[in-house]
């Protein structure tokens, strides 16, 4: 019993056999009216202005690593929508399965999945002067990944207000 406790030990001890990841580091993006915090790592993708230079409403970005994962921060361009009727408009297809609402006249949020399930999409936007969003998508099998980072972007775009 004795040597099974030491030898226990010693392998409590020694290097571990896979190191885990480095933890996320997250920087803040200013665009189409509004500051998050984003992931670093979706800026090692693709990524590109909507409405281009001249007229820039926003960003989206589409990281190298997770190709089936995108982040859009924008400013609203339709001016006589509720938030939640814009951002309905901007992220749920016909089939789209809602799972998660919120719809306020200042407030609006909304979640789900595709109709075959295999994609999880959230978005949310806020109304001050203008209506500000962010919405992403991303694989369901990357919802381990991608939940709480949905949920820090929302923090840190709430503090907008």
């Amino acid at each position: 019993m004795r040597a099974f406790g030491f030898a226990f030990g010693l392998l409590a001890l020694s290097t571990p056999m896979a190191v885990a990841k480095e933890p996320i580091k997250w920087i803040e993006s200013l665009s189409g009216g509004s500051k998050i915090e984003i992931p670093e790592f979706f800026e090692d993708g693709d990524g590109w202005l909507l409405g281009g230079f001249a007229e820039n409403y926003g960003s989206v970005f589409r990281p190298a690593s997770y190709p089936d994962a995108e982040l859009r921060q924008y400013r609203a361009l339709e001016k006589k929508m509720t938030p939640f009727e814009y951002l309905k408009q901007a992220i749920v297809g016909d089939d789209s399965i809602v799972t998660y609402k919120i719809d306020r006249p200042s407030l609006a949020v909304i979640s789900g999945t595709s109709p075959d399930g295999e994609f999880i999409f959230y978005g949310m936007c806020q109304k001050h002067r203008t209506v500000t969003c962010f919405d992403m998508h991303w694989n369901k099998k990357d919802q381990a990944l991608f939940q709480p980072i949905a949920e820090r972007i929302a923090r840190s775009f709430r503090k907008n207000r």
